[in-house]
């Protein structure tokens, strides 16, 4: 894992909540993983999570920002306390059919400034997936935020994107190449 101060304090918390999974495990990719990063328990204390939150913000507070975007249970949960900490509204996407969309009640207008977060990224798959729905609003994402990347991809997402620590020893495989398949280990959907 990275050297940056949170580093250190992220790697403790990820520990301690046993987010790294150890599995066999279907990624939103498609591809398949022998560790997982279930963020969601990071959230489980909030006197402990909330550092995630303000290093988040702390990386975007010179932003000119109308809105914080996150997607599913760990991303709406992440950008509700980013959204908070930077004074400015929340929206939050869901995935219906592979494709994700706003929630009833959110929308962007053209003159919105949007931040988009997430737990983690492989490919980047869900991440353009939000920026595209900013764009089609004609809003502007002026950043992704990410806790966590596995570092195994270059990805580019066409705006700056902070990253609060890589993790180690992730790994992501084409299904036909996994050796977990191979042995019959069952699949565990992410």
């Amino acid at each position: 894992m990275s050297s940056h101060p949170i580093h250190h304090q992220l790697a403790s918390l990820i520990e301690q909540t046993d987010a790294l999974q150890t599995g066999h495990f279907e990624l939103a990719s498609g591809l398949h993983a022998s560790r997982f990063f279930r963020c969601i328990k990071l959230f489980r204390d909030p006197g402990r999570s909330h550092l995630l939150f303000d290093h988040m913000a702390a990386r975007f507070k010179t932003q000119p920002l109308s809105h914080v975007l996150g997607a599913n249970e760990a991303g709406s949960i992440l950008a509700f306390e980013v959204a908070k900490r930077l004074n400015v509204e929340v929206a939050i996407a869901r995935q219906k059919n592979g494709i994700y969309s706003l929630i009833s009640g959110f929308e962007f207008q053209p003159e919105h400034q949007v931040l988009i977060v997430d737990d983690i990224t492989t490919t980047g798959g869900t991440a353009k997936q939000l920026i595209g729905l900013v764009n089609a609003a004609h809003a502007t994402p002026v950043g992704v935020g990410l806790i966590a990347t596995k570092g195994l991809f270059q990805v580019e997402l066409g705006c700056p994107t902070e990253v609060l620590i890589t993790l180690d020893g992730m790994d992501a495989i084409v299904p036909s190449d996994c050796p977990l398949c191979q042995q019959n280990i069952p699949l565990i959907l992410s």
